[in-house]
């Protein structure tokens, strides 16, 4: 998925070109109708890889989500990896041994992996996930840990989206209809696919994941739709995601999100807005309770 990456587009392309596959691999390139280069030199990339790269160009700005579903149901393989266009890979080794992983485990829907993050500014490393997330990510050259639907929900966001590659049949096509609505769409995919079976982690960096300076240009707006979308991506999951008994998990997703929203309200002063959703997220916290002594009760049977 690209959109004003002109800077970055070639380093992912050349990264996927890089791979070495006794499979064959197809490349979908989504640009969202970028105001700078970008489509200029997916083009080029096109008109010397026809066989390989497949481009799809949106004549308007369709948003993040809408170009990512628009991809996904573009693609035909068995297996479907996630790129973003300012993100690249760095092992050439990444999807054969991404397919081996699927392959020797049937019953699984997901492969991630460790994942570099780098200043944008002057291309220095600033950490790997392993390193940012210790307590759940097994260290580098360790053991493969496998991550069930409901370690996502519980964990939050560790998984580099540019690590995932997931089984075609664990993600339903096209995406919900909610899809288009949600703020994260690495995430909802995420637990889409875990839906369906487990996913297996790979304790290598083979990704480098770009951060980007604040945009100072951000609008309030911008701000508070981002807020919205939160709140709406946190319903949808806990309508659609999971079985009743495991809603618990989503009722704190969607608690947090209305505190966040409630936080930003009394920012701009708006304060019987913010009593609102501050209120609204109150009725949800109480499955803090239950759950803080579920994992306790967890990590007791552990050390046991």
């Amino acid at each position: 998925m690209t959109y004003n990456h002109e800077k970055f587009v070639r380093q992912a392309i050349e990264g996927v070109l890089e791979q070495n596959c006794e499979f064959p691999i197809e490349m979908i390139i989504g640009d969202d109708c970028s105001t700078d280069d970008t489509r200029q030199i997916i083009a080029e990339y096109a008109a010397s890889h026809p066989h390989i790269i497949r481009p799809i160009y949106h004549e308007k700005n369709v948003g993040a989500a809408i170009n990512q579903r628009e991809c996904m149901a573009a693609c035909t393989g068995e297996f479907v990896a996630v790129l973003e266009g300012d993100d690249y890979w760095i092992d050439p080794d990444k999807l054969r041994l991404q397919v081996a992983a699927l392959e020797s485990r049937p019953g699984y829907a997901l492969c991630i992996h460790d994942a570099e993050t780098f200043n944008d500014h002057d291309n220095s490393k600033e950490w790997t996930f392993g390193e940012e997330f210790p307590h759940i990510l097994p260290a580098a050259g360790g053991e493969p840990r496998t991550f069930t639907q409901l370690d996502i929900a519980r964990y939050g966001w560790f998984i580099p989206t540019a690590s995932m590659l997931m089984r075609a049949t664990s993600i339903p096509r096209p995406l919900p209809f909610w899809f288009d609505g949600i703020y994260s769409g690495d995430y909802a995919l995420q637990l889409l696919s875990t839906k369906q079976g487990p996913a297996i982690y790979l304790p290598r960096v083979m990704a480098r994941y770009r951060i980007h300076a604040q945009s100072k240009g951000t609008t309030m707006a911008q701000s508070e739709s981002k807020f919205k979308r939160r709140v709406f991506e946190a319903k949808m999951f806990r309508q659609h995601m999971f079985k009743p008994q495991d809603r618990k998990h989503a009722d704190i997703y969607l608690a947090m999100q209305y505190e966040g929203y409630a936080r930003f309200l009394g920012s701009q002063g708006r304060r019987w807005e913010q009593l609102k959703f501050h209120t609204l997220a109150q009725c949800y916290n109480w499955q803090r309770i239950p759950l803080y002594i579920e994992r306790r009760l967890q990590t007791k049977a552990a050390k046991n």
